[in-house]
């Protein structure tokens, strides 16, 4: 690649979809409620709107027109811009990971997109190419991927022996034997994807979007439908509103099942030297690289339904990689055993090839676990009570909240393998994360007032993961322990081995 070059020109009609899909709600609203202004017809909105479409659609052809990239030997240089002209140089070495998408979009005209992630630290820490073919985008990948390989080579090393001037320009160095890089693959296979979508807990936040668009449908509804509902609800029995409640949650979790399959089918990991290579995807394909050496921590998680059956997920935090829907991290092993995390993660990512020993929380902070949940549901519960028919049931809320704050106590830990911090915590899911110490921005201590009569405090560290970077926190340690860990993290320590490396020179005796 020695020229400028532009994106495929389905990339207009891309940017098109993008600036629809913006305008699609304004649309709805404007024409729902819009049409009962004085003086202003349909007409009008129907003009207005036509203008703007055909403007998106210009502004599409002229931003793909101006939109240029080069491929150079060490950095990506991209112009765009009409009136405001920019350009912007994407260096190799600052190149945090590499994500090449398939969107349903891009796969009817046979596309990929780009997506670049960098550690500038600035307004802009990815770039994307929406529109192109699926071998430049890996050849795009691959040149900024291949680090290091471009130096220059020395006669006296690559010969014995003294070489006249004259004569070296005629000579060819030996070609050096590249080293086979081992390869391992991992692949989530059938069952285990169906496992992993019929465990999701995705399924409270499906629920709630499914309450949030009943909750809504009153406005849209005729009133003496409205008035024939409410009566239903009031006339009929605890069992009837009981079963209505499970079909929501029922049909929020066959939508879970269904978006799971959707997103994890087809996952693998392909392992290459220092290269970790993820796919994933059935109507939208995915493919990340990330870098073996940029991964900040590891993160293993297991929900209420999965922890019973011995599985969890694996996610990573890099500087680079993350997705909104997976709050900015990785997922590495979308559902393994959790016996076998250690194994897999010695074949992905050595470094985080141990089993933490934690260590338990002073008995004191129980009761904060305990009180911060029980106290809001007795309040709820006597607001239910008061205004809400059977609202007494919801007395037993203080009880589950009490029984989850004992089990949040219970599961609380937090330990140091040699150079290692360990928390493990839990809300609803049970979460355990490795961080190395040198990859650990920042570590804070505080203690809030009710903490303060117990002498407990709470411990939060920091990691880079994009520009914004990522906070883990593990309330109500004690003392002693805050000083401990304190005093590992501030003071430098005897030298430590980490603990793959142990294992390694262990299997060597034997």
């Amino acid at each position: 690649m020695n020229n400028w070059q532009r994106q495929h020109p389905a990339a207009m009609f891309i940017s098109f979809l993008g600036s629809l899909k913006q305008m699609i709600i304004t649309v709805i609203v404007v024409f729902i409620f819009g049409q009962q202004a004085d003086g202003i017809s349909s007409l009008f909105f129907i003009a207005f709107f036509a203008l703007i479409l055909i403007g998106s659609l210009v502004n599409g052809f002229i931003s793909w027109w101006r939109f240029k990239y080069y491929l150079k030997s060490d950095e990506l240089e991209v112009k765009q811009g009409l009136i405001f002209r920019q350009n912007r140089f994407i260096r190799r070495d600052r190149v945090q990971s590499i994500d090449i998408n398939a969107k349903v979009v891009q796969r009817i005209f046979g596309l990929v997109e780009l997506k670049i992630e960098t550690a500038g630290g600035g307004s802009e820490p990815e770039f994307r190419l929406v529109a192109l073919k699926r071998h430049k985008a890996e050849q795009i990948k691959a040149e900024l991927l291949n680090r290091g390989n471009g130096r220059e080579v020395n006669f006296s090393e690559a010969y014995l022996g003294e070489i006249s001037e004259g004569m070296a320009h005629s000579l060819t160095p030996f070609p050096e034997k590249k080293k086979e890089e081992p390869v391992y693959k991992w692949e989530l296979g059938i069952k285990r994807l169906v496992i992993a979508a019929v465990t999701s807990s995705g399924v409270g936040i499906a629920a709630t979007f499914m309450a949030a668009v009943v909750s809504q449908l009153p406005q849209f509804l005729p009133d003496w439908l409205i008035n024939i509902a409410v009566g239903w609800v009031i006339q009929s029995s605890i069992v009837y509103i009981g079963m209505f409640i499970v079909t929501v949650l029922v049909s929020a979790w066959l939508f879970t099942i269904a978006s799971t399959v959707l997103k994890y089918g087809m996952f693998t990991i392909n392992k290459k030297g220092e290269e970790i290579h993820i796919s994933r995807g059935v109507l939208e394909q995915r493919q990340l690289t990330l870098n073996e050496n940029r991964i900040n921590a590891v993160r293993v998680v297991q929900n209420l339904l999965r922890q019973p059956l011995g599985y969890c997920a694996v996610y990573v935090e890099s500087a680079g990689g993350g997705t909104k829907d997976e709050d900015l991290s990785t997922i590495l092993l979308p559902l393994c055993r959790r016996s076998e995390v250690k194994e897999l993660l010695g074949e992905i990512i050595p470094e985080y090839a141990f089993e933490p020993q934690y260590e338990g929380l002073p008995k004191e902070s129980m009761r904060r676990y305990m009180i911060k949940l029980i106290v809001p549901a007795l309040i709820g519960a006597g607001a239910a009570a008061y205004f809400v028919p059977y609202g007494w049931l919801a007395f037993l809320l203080p009880i589950a909240g009490g029984l989850l704050g004992y089990v949040q106590y219970k599961t609380a830990g937090i330990c140091s393998e040699w150079d290692y911090l360990c928390l493990r915590s839990r809300q609803f899911s049970k979460s355990e994360v490795m961080l190395p110490k040198r990859r650990i921005q920042d570590m804070e201590m505080s203690q809030n007032p009710l903490q303060r009569l117990d002498d407990l405090y709470t411990i939060t560290v920091s990691v880079l993961t994009t520009v914004i970077g990522k906070v883990f926190s593990l309330k109500h340690i004690s003392t002693e322990q805050k000083e401990t860990f304190m005093e590992w993290y501030s003071y430098e320590t005897e030298e430590s081995v980490p603990p793959h490396d142990i294992e390694s020179e262990e299997r060597s005796r034997i």
